[in-house]
């Protein structure tokens, strides 16, 4: 699991380090540097000439420092100070004496002329407002410059200049990296789009925040990797199909039978041990063939005591892909909502009845997870998408504190709340932009919260499972062209390797 903060965070520790334990800015100040420096060695030559672009603050004294280790181990390197002088901080100010005292060379303005390399240190995780001038006229000389040289590289100090480390969106304009060096934690706006992209290729450096600080400052983000499917419930060799949960899939409609198809193989994938669905008569003998392991039953046949029955087999429900939205699903919706007991995996056409349906927040289950894209979530928020996707965490955790369940937010860049954690999603690829994807990830959470495994971990560890399977899957077949059913293939081969 790895930390994810905010710039308000990232200052309390950095605050903490230094205030509370004694560290010194300057010394974190020289690991920052010395970290950028270690990782852009790595794919220069002597002769590059790299200039480093500086503000008045802290991220300012990073580049400048970078510019003096580099200078001092013989590369071609210098420094603009675009910052004001009135306007330095201490840290800077030192800085810059030191590097003058060598004999770095400092740009009088900014020529690009020659540089091969740019070190972006503009501005740092502080940033909340808008870029003004002159600096928006830096960042777009920047931009063209990069744009125009293919060749040339730019290398972001922390974050890149004009993105705001809490969203990920472009605080009137920013430097696009070709790599971001940032320090002690990743930061929530480079995980979340367009900041994924504009970030570059991402580094996280210790520069050594002490672990009490992390603790006394814990932040609320985080995401997973490979290491933490770990977390997934234990085979056991002692154990029967009953074991790993049996999986309740209320879906498919006529001439919708594939999205029951999906979620009932993604489940059985993910090591459910049961799958019943329940649907129309029109789907029993096709998903019968398709999907022979699973149990069929199908809403003509069922009264309120059969119905209660099969709620009360399962250990988890999924509720939505392809049902449709026709008055007579209204009623039967309404009837499974009164008697289910949890946990509840509500998708697709489940959020469109919820959202046409408010009153039925009060019938959901205290183990109920959403998983809306975002125009399921406009429609149950009634925000706008362009509002949305301006700063998903902060949505996502309103709307999961509000009505007191879990919100998968599925977008580019999926979040996960229960309202007051926030898990970000880092696996995926645009591959996954196709029909049926969303319903083999409802069929993924609802087979590990069949399991017992929390909620908020289901649902979180969910999402990172199918953008884990999707990755594999682009990586087997190509992003381009895939489709559902390469997809819940990338299950069995992802999980597979967290075998060996």
């Amino acid at each position: 699991m790895n930390k994810i903060v905010t710039a308000a965070e990232m200052k309390a520790i950095d605050n903490y380090t230094i205030e509370q334990l004694g560290v010194p800015s300057v010394v974190l100040m020289e690991r920052a540097a010395l970290s950028l420096v270690n990782r852009l060695k790595a794919g220069i030559t002597k002769k590059d000439r790299i200039l480093c672009l500086c503000g008045a603050g802290n991220n300012g004294g990073d580049g400048v420092a970078v510019a003096r280790i580099l200078f001092t181990q013989g590369y071609s390197a210098s420094y603009y100070m675009a910052g004001k002088p009135e306007k330095w901080t201490e840290e800077t100010k030192k800085q810059i004496q030191i590097a003058r005292n060598i004999g770095v060379p400092e740009y009088n303005e900014l020529n690009l002329t020659h540089i091969r390399i740019l070190v972006d240190g503009l501005f740092g995780i502080g940033l909340l407002s808008e870029v003004r001038k002159p600096y928006d006229e830096l960042i777009e000389k920047v931009n063209r410059w990069r744009k125009a040289n293919p060749d040339r590289q730019v290398w972001a100090v922390d974050i890149p200049s004009g993105l705001s480390a809490d969203t990920g969106q472009v605080l009137g304009c920013t430097i696009q990296a070709d790599f971001t060096v940032t320090f002690g934690f990743n930061k929530r706006g480079m995980l979340l789009y367009p900041g994924r992209d504009l970030a570059g290729k991402c580094f996280v450096e210790d520069i050594g925040f002490p672990l009490k600080a992390l603790q006394e400052n814990e932040p609320e983000g985080f995401s997973y990797d490979v290491q933490d499917f770990e977390q997934l419930p234990e085979r056991k060799n002692d154990s029967n199909k009953g074991t790993y949960g049996k999986i309740l899939i209320i879906a498919g409609s006529k001439n919708m039978s594939g999205a029951a198809y999906f979620a009932g193989q993604a489940a059985y994938f993910t090591g459910a041990g049961l799958v019943r669905i329940l649907t129309e008569e029109e789907n029993r003998e096709i998903l019968q063939s398709q999907l022979p392991q699973a149990m069929i039953s199908v809403w003509e046949e069922m009264d309120e005591l059969s119905l209660k029955e099969v709620l009360d087999w399962s250990d988890s429900l999924v509720i939505g892909p392809g049902i449709g939205i026709k008055p007579e699903m209204v009623r039967r919706i309404k009837s499974v909502l009164e008697l289910a007991k949890g946990p509840v995996v509500i998708d697709a056409d489940g959020l469109n009845l919820l959202a046409e349906h408010k009153a039925w927040y009060k019938l959901l289950p205290k183990e109920t997870i959403l998983t809306p894209h975002m125009g399921e979530m406009s429609r149950l928020s009634g925000k706008t998408i362009a509002e949305l996707k301006a700063d998903r965490g902060a949505w996502a955790k309103e709307f999961s504190k509000k009505h007191h369940l879990i919100c998968v937010l599925k977008d580019s860049s999926t979040v996960v709340s229960n309202g007051s954690e926030l898990y970000l999603n880092r696996s995926g690829n645009q591959g996954m932009a196709t029909g049926g994807s969303g319903d083999v990830l409802s069929g993924i959470i609802g087979a590990l919260a069949g399991t017992g495994m929390n909620i908020f971990s289901a649902a979180s560890m969910g999402v990172y499972l199918h953008g884990c399977a999707g990755d594999e899957a682009a990586e087997t077949y190509s992003a381009r062209g895939m489709t559902a059913m390469e997809l819940i293939e990338g299950i069995r081969k992802i999980l597979k390797k967290k075998e060996k």
